[in-house]
């Protein structure tokens, strides 16, 4: 089973959930094993999606990877040598909980301010619109009330054409790019998969990410890494959970088939 969330995969304690505080510090896999009467293997949601991609999606070949996935927050999951990377205490691979705006940014679930995750998450399109639509009014976005704003209607403007939509987008690819620049610079990753909702926008601010990328981090690691679009959708994830099912928790994914 997936969570969104960092969990310990041994102990099946939830260590760390800012989507979902009341799990924080929840002995789930106890209390699932218990009401199910069968084991239960628990894994963050974005590893889970990374060792699905390595596996059966748009990483397929590769070694070392990083997976994004961008939806109600951002998750990532890093994989190194064909191993997954969890840490020493299962919560490596935060990366929506690294500060991309440390002056005057906006609060994060998790207490901090200026995470990545209140500027590239499906959320923080929809905040971001509903903030700028009253300097936009000839945007169509501001002919949709504010409660039925979603991160599809902004990508369906922006797809069509509209100005402001196509900001906030190019604003998701700047702090991805910032983001992704440190990650670049300190894995050195064949490729970095963006998955999640708000990546069927991908082809709207990938570009952005990638000249931020280009900008900031070394050359060499930096032209090396593709930024790529995942594959598997929302099967990534059961793929990862899978996988890992299979009693391969520490098993080399490259090399399987």
């Amino acid at each position: 089973m997936v969570v969104p969330g960092s969990v310990h995969a041994e102990t099946g304690v939830v260590i760390n959930a800012p989507n979902i505080p009341c799990l924080l510090g929840y002995k789930l896999g106890a209390a699932l094993e218990n009401e199910l009467d069968c084991r239960v293997l628990l894994e963050n949601d974005a590893n889970a999606a990374a060792l699905g991609e390595m596996w059966r999606g748009a990483a397929r070949g590769c070694r070392t990877i990083i997976c994004l996935t961008l939806g109600t927050g951002v998750g990532g999951g890093i994989i190194l040598d064909g191993k997954l990377w969890r840490g020493i205490d299962g919560t490596a691979g935060e990366i929506g909980h690294m500060s991309v705006e440390p002056f005057g940014g906006v609060k994060c679930k998790c207490g901090n301010f200026g995470c990545l995750e209140v500027y590239a998450s499906a959320t923080a399109v929809v905040r971001i619109t509903r903030e700028g639509l009253a300097q936009h009014p000839s945007s169509r976005l501001s002919s949709i009330p504010g409660d039925r704003l979603t991160s599809e209607e902004i990508h369906r403007a922006a797809v069509e054409g509209d100005p402001f939509a196509l900001e906030v987008f190019h604003s998701v690819g700047v702090y991805l790019g910032i983001a992704m620049a440190s990650v670049v610079d300190i894995f050195n990753p064949e490729m970095i998969v963006v998955g999640g909702g708000v990546s069927a926008a991908c082809d709207l601010f990938g570009g952005h990410a990638k000249q931020e990328v280009m900008k900031r981090a070394f050359p060499v690691p930096a032209q090396r890494c593709r930024i790529t679009k995942a594959e598997c959708g929302d099967d990534a994830g059961l793929l990862g959970a899978a996988w890992l099912s299979f009693g391969k928790r520490e098993g080399d994914i490259s090399h399987e088939q």
